[in-house]
């Protein structure tokens, strides 16, 4: 019972960070004021977000929700909805929305300048193993019946979404999300992502990012739009500097500073707890789908971690405050004695008492 408790205190806490992250990002209660006024908004954000927190489908969350009376007495909810309720929503709901929402997630979190980075990772399409997709695929193939002609080319299975994720490496707070199907090269999906990082409305101090974004166009895109100092290690080292291409590539050969760069690790850090905590595999099947359902993740994490954050903030200050009052008790023991002994108190004469 009092777990049960614990859960719904947080989940409440949850719930009040992502209603803020929504008002600051600008958007409505309701997008129209013909709208029916059942729902709103903020009540489906939160409840998409928590549940891609629990690692649901809409018909078992749905089911769940009786469970959680401080949750439904919180966000104020008349009736519990229907699951095709929640599903139309996200359909409904753009993109860019939940990019403005995500964007405001360093709100009230003290950084005054970004330390960002960003790091690709995959996520799968769907939630069936790999094994069981090959026999599916192998009696198909063996059960059908062979036709004249030539044979119909295979379509092609889509067999992981790549994130790009651009986090503030101190607090570890994702800020913008980008997305791609395609396997290569990293570095042309920097620039869209960072472009969605500086609607947060903070100034950049560094990125530091790892040799998959080694490229003169990212360089100059962080200097110069960004206002920045990129840490990139240059690729091929053996390479002479005379014989390297770029401005700031050269400058990448010639040094910098190991310690700034290696905050960049925390990047990986980020995307395997997102993975420990909501799972690597999505429901969703159409792509458009799947990049809300992520998005709704991302914004869930960054809730998650400003509670962690807060929460170790505070419990700072109780030990501060405890082992400030052990220290003045030691103090007063030990100072005590000796103003007795010279026939004063705390700076008062004996003539006094």
């Amino acid at each position: 019972m009092k777990r049960e408790v614990e859960e719904e205190t947080q989940y409440i806490k949850y719930a009040k960070r992502i209603k803020e992250l929504c008002k600051r990002a600008g958007i409505k209660k309701h997008n129209s004021k013909f709208s029916n006024k059942i729902y709103d908004n903020y009540q489906h954000t939160t409840l998409q977000c928590i549940r891609q927190y629990e690692q649901k489908g809409y018909e078992r969350f749905v089911k769940d929700l009786p469970d959680k009376p401080h949750l439904i007495e919180f966000l104020k909810l008349k009736s519990i909805p229907h699951f095709t309720a929640l599903d139309k929503f996200a359909q409904r709901i753009k993109q860019t929305i939940l990019d403005l929402v995500l964007a405001m997630a360093l709100a009230r979190t003290g950084i005054k300048k970004i330390i960002g980075g960003v790091d690709g990772t995959g996520n799968k399409p769907n939630r069936a193993s790999v094994y069981y997709v090959y026999r599916l695929d192998y009696f198909k193939r063996k059960n059908k019946k062979k036709k004249r002609g030539r044979p119909k080319k295979k379509r092609k299975v889509r067999r992981f979404i790549k994130v790009f994720p651009f986090v503030e490496l101190r607090k570890q707070i994702p800020i913008a999300v980008g997305f791609s199907r395609r396997s290569g090269n990293e570095s042309p999906y920097f620039e869209p992502v960072a472009k969605k990082a500086m609607k947060c409305g903070k100034p950049f101090k560094e990125i530091p990012l790892d040799m998959g974004y080694d490229a003169e166009h990212v360089h100059e895109f962080i200097r110069e739009e960004m206002n920045a100092l990129s840490i990139i290690p240059a690729r091929n080292e053996k390479v002479p500097i005379w014989r390297t291409q770029g401005r700031y590539r050269k400058e990448m050969k010639r040094g910098y500073s190991k310690k700034k760069y290696h905050q960049r690790s925390k990047n990986e850090t980020v995307n395997y707890v997102v993975k420990q905590l909501m799972g690597e595999s999505v429901y969703a099947l159409d792509w458009r789908m799947q990049n809300k359902e992520l998005l709704f993740r991302y914004i869930m994490y960054a809730t998650y971690r400003f509670d962690k954050i807060k929460g170790n903030i505070f419990l700072l200050v109780v030990l501060l405050v405890e082992n400030t009052a052990i220290i003045t008790k030691k103090l007063i023991s030990e100072i005590e004695p000796i103003y007795w002994r010279r026939g004063f108190l705390w700076g008062l004469g004996s003539k006094d008492f």
